[in-house]
């Protein structure tokens, strides 16, 4: 990874917040996903990635303060009532073992493809070292951060990382979203990297102890303490550690099915602004440091009016997925 950035405040629009509806921000004249290593590469003039060199994710500690106010300190247009909230919602994939994995899993994949094409490191762009990430499909568009006078900046080109393999001549790769039957499919144009992890590997059986052959020792102390002399207890005891905890507490993966929980995404964080105070603020965690940031305003009245609002991403910490 770069150094820790030291311009780590970005700022960006929200756009006319929608009644009653969450809607994406749109902010440097587009409405999309929030990119924090495009945006930090931008302003720091070097690059970011979402993982380090050898694919490890990368996650992004950021402070979110929503305001309730344009970029020009303008305030809603129209007079709202005092239980005015403006909500801010950061959603982004999740934070576990199986991300982390995966994500590693398909850094190798990218060496050993250009490897098997004859491209030599050498051959490899400055910033094209680390893969590049989807959101939710291929080719997201990204916000644009602004300027202090609230002009976009102009920025460089933010290419994603493109895949071919025997079955498709080019996709890329998303955090979240349909995946796809990796038992049919092809043709496609982003694979969810969590779905596509699972189905790479063997599959644990739903039942844990299937087949088990295995019961509890005759001399097993804990078994010996429970019992009181009493064998029939030791029957009971016997099918409660054979049919309690043996599924798997997470549900199974199949390759034909394409939407699972893996594929889902999780809030990360939310700020309130209004009830007297246009500000609220969060501090949020955000894997590959890549989130999809939606807002809305909601008053008991349903007043039809769509301010605008600004919110600030100051990055706090930068550090590897655990899982």
């Amino acid at each position: 990874m770069a150094k820790f950035p030291s311009q780590r405040k970005m700022l960006y629009q929200t756009g006319a917040l929608s009644n009653d509806a969450y809607t994406q921000l749109s902010s440097g004249g587009t409405s999309g996903v929030l990119n924090l290593p495009k945006d930090l590469s931008l302003l720091n003039r070097r690059g970011y990635a979402s993982t380090t060199r050898k694919g490890v994710p990368l996650v992004f500690q950021c402070k979110m303060d929503f305001y309730l106010h344009d970029e020009d300190g303008q305030g809603p247009s129209t007079s709202l009532g005092t239980d005015l909230q403006a909500t801010l919602k950061v959603n982004g994939c999740q934070n576990n073992w199986v991300m982390r994995n995966a994500a590693v899993k398909w850094h190798a994949a990218m060496e050993n493809m250009r490897k098997k094409a004859g491209i030599r490191k050498s051959d490899v762009g400055a910033y094209a070292h680390e893969i590049r990430y989807n959101y939710d499909g291929a080719n997201d568009t990204l916000l644009t951060p602004i300027d202090g006078e609230g002009n976009a900046f102009t920025g460089g080109t933010w290419d994603v990382t493109r895949f071919a393999d025997s079955m498709d001549s080019s996709y890329q790769l998303k955090l979240i979203g349909l995946s796809v039957d990796d038992d049919t499919a092809t043709s496609v144009t982003a694979v969810q990297i969590g779905h596509s992890y699972l189905t790479s590997r063997r599959q644990p059986d739903t039942d844990s102890n299937e087949g088990a052959t295995e019961t509890p020792s005759a001399f097993n102390h804990l078994n010996d303490l429970l019992v009181d002399d009493d064998h029939r207890r030791r029957d009971e005891i016997e099918t409660f550690v054979k049919d309690d905890g043996d599924n798997v507490p997470y549900e199974p993966v199949t390759t034909e099915a394409v939407n699972h929980d893996i594929t889902e995404p999780v809030e990360l964080g939310r700020a309130i602004a209004g009830f007297g105070n246009a500000y609220g603020s969060c501090i949020v965690e955000i894997p590959f440091g890549i989130a999809e940031v939606k807002a809305t305003v909601f008053d008991a009245a349903d007043t039809n009016v769509n301010p605008s609002g600004l919110v600030c991403v100051e990055v706090l910490d930068i550090y590897e997925m655990q899982g």
